[in-house]
């Protein structure tokens, strides 16, 4: 017998759908209470090493991100070649920064905004990007939301947008969300939705064409006004050189990469970086920071090996869009060591706890190269995006890092979003 004996009514479709549309519902944190207490602090990793250091700064072995979005539009259009837009405007010390998020049909994201060298901005994430002109004019005040925007999408289109909505004034219950199957080339994402209202008047046109607004069901409009915090793992390719001041972090690790999104010759972002070192191999506790002005990275190592990631944004003081724990702490990987490193870790997103939980597990595959699993295991959309990396040590010094996703069907599972088998009430 179904579960809500209403659906035992209702065409067998439409309990498909109503099943799909319950599973892409916000969920509850997948770690809380006194689990949470289980990740700090970090312990030392039960390995035995078998050589010495490859390289005198720490190793990096993964690429964190994390993004707060001072407020997010979304549409879902009927386009035929469009599924979602999103608008999303990030608060920097220079001024709002805006830029537009166009999803096609298979969920690859491409940005546009008005920034010049735009595949050095937010470098860490992979996802396709152009520069164009980005024409918004915010009247919003308060909770109000009222925005006009023209761009031209990356088919050379015209797009306009005029969007009313008002912020809520609290949270929702449930605030772990989902990324809709969205950058699924790019990044394991887990979300804080801090606000979620549904749009008021919406208006959009593409290529001169007015566009009609998605239901779900037929009945609910797919137009919402947010408040949210991105963060996650991402595939990436970089390589890094020791520095006085710690070390040099150069993306893409080499001209041969490809587009995670199109498989086509060439890396979406680039970037120089210089790390900054606090502490030395021989001590117990070491840091690696870089900070863009927007954005601080701090990657934290126990005896050499990674025990925690905190990515914070200007202007959002306690509230760091990520914090990732790992228990125990990673094995130096700049040395050799017997057998195969495990580590569970935790996702923290804005401030929430235990939004997203996985494991990774490193062993030495060769002479100097390090092989790494990722696996997030909950919500189920985190669990769907796996990785591979490596981590190389050529002999001119420095290290070469490349993570890869490994390839899957989208996950298609029941029950309630998280790890809850037994579903919430629809909208």
């Amino acid at each position: 017998m179904p579960r809500h004996p209403a659906l035992s009514l209702l065409p067998a479709a439409l309990v498909a759908a109503c099943a799909n549309v319950k599973r892409m519902l916000p969920g509850k944190p997948v770690i809380s209470g006194e689990e949470l207490a289980e990740f700090a602090p970090a312990e030392r990793p039960g390995v035995r090493y078998l050589g010495p250091r490859r390289v005198g700064h720490p190793v990096i072995p993964l690429q964190a991100f994390g993004l707060y979005y001072g407020l997010d539009l979304v549409v879902v259009s009927r386009h035929p070649r469009w599924d979602m837009h999103e608008y999303a405007r990030i608060d920097t010390p220079e001024g709002p920064l805006w830029m537009a998020k166009d999803s096609d049909l298979d969920g690859v994201q491409t940005i546009v905004a008005d920034v010049p060298d735009i595949e050095t901005m937010v470098a860490e994430m992979p996802v396709p990007r152009v520069r164009g002109a980005l024409q918004v004019e915010d009247r919003s005040a308060g909770r109000e939301v009222d925005v006009s925007l023209a761009y031209t999408n990356v088919d050379g289109e015209p797009v306009t947008l005029e969007f009313r909505g008002r912020v809520p004034a609290r949270p929702p219950s449930k605030r772990s969300g989902s990324t809709m199957g969205h950058s699924r080339q790019a990044a394991a994402v887990v979300l804080d939705i801090e606000r979620q209202g549904l749009a008021g008047a919406v208006e959009m046109t593409i290529g001169g064409e007015r566009q009609g607004v998605d239901r779900l069901l037929g009945l609910y409009p797919l137009k919402f006004v947010l408040l949210q915090d991105q963060a996650g793992l991402a595939v990436t390719s970089f390589r890094t050189e020791a520095t006085p001041e710690g070390l040099r972090l150069t993306r893409p690790a080499g001209a041969g990469e490809t587009d995670p999104a199109t498989g086509a010759p060439g890396w979406p972002t680039r970037g120089v970086e210089d790390w900054v070192r606090t502490g030395s191999p021989e001590d117990e506790l070491q840091t690696l920071t870089h900070d863009t002005g927007l954005s601080r990275y701090q990657y934290t190592f126990l005896d050499g090996g990674l025990a925690k990631v905190v990515v914070s944004q200007w202007s959002r003081e306690g509230r760091d869009p990520l914090t990732l724990w790992l228990q125990p702490a990673l094995p130096d990987l700049a040395r050799p060591f017997e057998g195969v490193a495990e580590s569970r870790f935790r996702a923290d997103v804005n401030g929430q706890l235990g939004h997203g939980e996985g494991v990774i597990r490193a062993w030495w595959a060769g002479e100097d190269t390090v092989r790494v699993e990722i696996r997030p295991r909950s919500p189920w959309w985190f669990a769907d995006r796996p990785m591979d990396g490596t981590i190389r040590f050529p002999e001119e010094g420095g290290t070469v890092v490349q993570i890869v996703r490994v390839p899957t069907e989208p996950a298609a599972p029941t029950g309630e979003p998280g790890t809850d088998p037994d579903g919430s009430a629809l909208p």
